[in-house]
C-alpha cells in the first residue's frame, strides 16, 4: 500500500475511535463523516472547536430551521476542520443562503451543504453569477430528468457552475456521459445521474472517460467489491485521476479489505466502505500530482469532501425515510 494512503488510513481509523468515544449518542455515519474530514484536512480533532461551532449553529438559526440535527453536526465538522474562523464562515454560509432562496432555490435539507460548497468555491466577487448559473444549469437537468432531480442535486450544480463552459455545453456533455454509461452497464438512477455529472470535472472525450469508468469498475467487481448506484460516484473520484486512477482503484481494494477487518468500521456499510476508501486514496494522488503540477485537465477546486457531504445527507436522509417508513407500517 502507498504509505501516504497507510498513514492517512492509520490516522481516519484512530480518528473515528476517539469522535465515536466523544460523541456516543451519536450516529456511526455522522461521527465517521466527522473524522473523515478532520482527515482529509489534515487537522487534529478538537472537540472544543466542533461544540462551539453546533453551539454557535443552533443560536443563529430557527429550531425548524434545516441548519439543525445532521447538518449542524455535518457543517460544524467541515467548517471547523477547514477555517480558523468558523462561525465567521457560517455567517458567510447563511448570507448565501438567503441569496440562493432569493434566487429561486427551494429550502431543503440540501441547501445548507450547498451554501457550503458555495462558500468553498468562490469568492465575493461573481457570487450572485455562481448563483444563476448554477440555478440554470439544476433547472435544465431537471427538465432532462424530472424523476431524478431534486435538492440533493444543488451543490454539485453550484461546483459545476465554476466551469467556463457555457451551461448549454455542460447539459449536453453530462447527457451524453449519462447514456454512454448506462450503454457499458451502469443502471439508469440518481447514482448514475450524480456519477456524469462528477465526470465533467475532467476535460476529455466523454467516451475515453465513460471507457475508464467501465474499466475501474469492471475491476472492482473482479475483486469482489459490487458497485451499487449509491457508489457509482466513487467511480467519478478515481475516473477524475485519469490514467492513474487505474493505480488508485488497486490502493482502494486495499484500504477496503482494511475496514472491513476493522473494529468500528466491519459495522458500517460497503458503499461507506467504498466511498471512504476512494476519498482517502483519490485525496492522495490528486495532491501528488498537483505536486507534479500535472493537472492539467482537472479541475482542481472539486471539493471531494463537499461531495461526499452531500452524499452523507442523502444516505442519512433515505435511512431516516425508510425507518419513518417501517414505523408507520407497524403501528
Amino acid at each position: 500500500m502507498n504509505q501516504l494512503v497507510k498513514e492517512k488510513l492509520d490516522k481516519l481509523i484512530a480518528l473515528f475511535q476517539e469522535v465515536s468515544s466523544e460523541y456516543k449518542w451519536e450516529g456511526s455515519l455522522t461521527n465517521h463523516f466527522t473524522a473523515l474530514t478532520y482527515t482529509l484536512n489534515n487537522r487534529e480533532f478538537d472537540k472544543e472547536k466542533i461544540k462551539d461551532v453546533r453551539k454557535y449553529i443552533n443560536q443563529s438559526t430557527g429550531i425548524f430551521s434545516n441548519y439543525r440535527g445532521t447538518s449542524n453536526i455535518i457543517l460544524s465538522a467541515l467548517l471547523s476542520s477547514k477555517y480558523e474562523s468558523p462561525k465567521q464562515e457560517f455567517d458567510r454560509i447563511l448570507d448565501y443562503d438567503k441569496k440562493m432562496r432569493k434566487a429561486g432555490y427551494k429550502n431543503n435539507m440540501y441547501l445548507p451543504i450547498a451554501s457550503y460548497a458555495l462558500l468553498t468555491s468562490c469568492s465575493g466577487e461573481g457570487l450572485d453569477t455562481r448563483i444563476s448559473k448554477a440555478l440554470e444549469i439544476y433547472s435544465e437537468t431537471k427538465k432532462n430528468h424530472p424523476w431524478l432531480t431534486g435538492g440533493d442535486d444543488y451543490p454539485l450544480s453550484i461546483l459545476l457552475a465554476n466551469s467556463e463552459d457555457t451551461v448549454k455545453n455542460t447539459i449536453e456533455n453530462m447527457d451524453e456521459c449519462y447514456k454512454l454509461l448506462n450503454e457499458n452497464g451502469f443502471h439508469k438512477s440518481n447514482g448514475l445521474q450524480f456519477l456524469s455529472h462528477i465526470l465533467q470535472f475532467r476535460k476529455e472525450e466523454n467516451k475515453v472517460t465513460v471507457l475508464r469508468c467501465k474499466e475501474i469498475f469492471d475491476k472492482l467487481k473482479d475483486n469482489n467489491l459490487k458497485v451499487y448506484t449509491g457508489g457509482y460516484a466513487m467511480i467519478g473520484f478515481l475516473s477524475l485521476l485519469g490514467d492513474k486512477g487505474y493505480d488508485a482503484v488497486d490502493q482502494v481494494i486495499e484500504v477496503v479489505s482494511i475496514l472491513k477487518s476493522t473494529k468500528k468500521y466491519k459495522w458500517l456499510t460497503k458503499e461507506t466502505h467504498l466511498y471512504t476508501a476512494s476519498a482517502l486514496v483519490s485525496d492522495v494522488f490528486i495532491e501528488n500530482i498537483k505536486n507534479q503540477k500535472d493537472l492539467i485537465q482537472t479541475t482542481i477546486g472539486i471539493s471531494i469532501e463537499t461531495l461526499i457531504a452531500a452524499q452523507t445527507v442523502a444516505i442519512i436522509a433515505a435511512a431516516s425515510s425508510t425507518a419513518a417508513m417501517a414505523s408507520t407500517s407497524s403501528s
